[in-house]
């Protein structure tokens, strides 16, 4: 879609109102997915034992539920492989995630020094009707160095964030097509600065 900068009061008419649909549409998305994201269902900390389960997770027909899991490695010098499976409501694996958590420290020539990667989050989207649990492994049977926060969510927002970021894209573009005069002119200037600035 071209505009003709020598468009009619009514194209630009038109067009601005475009614009303003399209920027309340694109606010209601975000607001909408912060709206749903944050509909907690549950939320605990939990020190597990090897193996443990958490569940049931029950999620029914159009009512899907976000999962965020986040996991903590204590101890130093140590380093701990952290693996979560979900099941169906058979206890059957559906698929894994896991992640290497580790801390290092020492001393050298220029004294002591320390690297870590304790964290890992991961976000499980449940959109499928039926019954779900998660249950949780450590390698050499670490899992009482681990701490466990599990968040549970009504709904999944993400849609929403897609459709608002699709207005976005579609604003900016009739913003640029609308001042293409002015967005030249500004690019120029921008040019000719950067242009003397190398000079110097």
């Amino acid at each position: 879609m071209i505009v003709n900068p020598k468009q009619k009061k009514e194209n630009l008419f038109f067009y601005n109102n475009l614009m303003f649909i399209c920027a309340v549409f694109c606010l209601i998305c975000f607001w909408t997915y912060y709206s749903v994201e944050s509909q907690t269902i549950a939320k605990r900390s939990y020190s597990l034992d090897e193996g443990s389960l958490y569940g049931p997770i029950v999620v029914k027909k159009g009512q899907p539920k976000i999962c965020k899991i986040r996991s903590s490695m204590y101890g130093d010098n140590t380093n701990i492989y952290f693996s979560g499976e979900v099941l169906d409501e058979d206890k059957d694996t559906l698929y894994e995630f896991g992640k290497d958590l580790w801390h290092e420290s020492g001393y050298d020539s220029e004294g002591y020094w320390s690297e870590s990667d304790r964290n890992m989050e991961a976000k499980l989207a449940f959109t499928e009707p039926g019954t779900y649990y998660i249950q949780f492994h450590t390698d050499e049977n670490m899992m009482k160095n681990i701490g466990l926060e599990i968040v549970v969510k009504k709904g999944s927002g993400i849609p929403h964030l897609m459709m608002g970021m699709d207005l976005l894209i579609i604003l900016y573009i009739l913003f640029i097509l609308m001042n293409k005069k002015w967005v030249c002119e500004s690019l120029e200037k921008l040019n000719d600065a950067l242009e003397e600035m190398s000079d110097d």
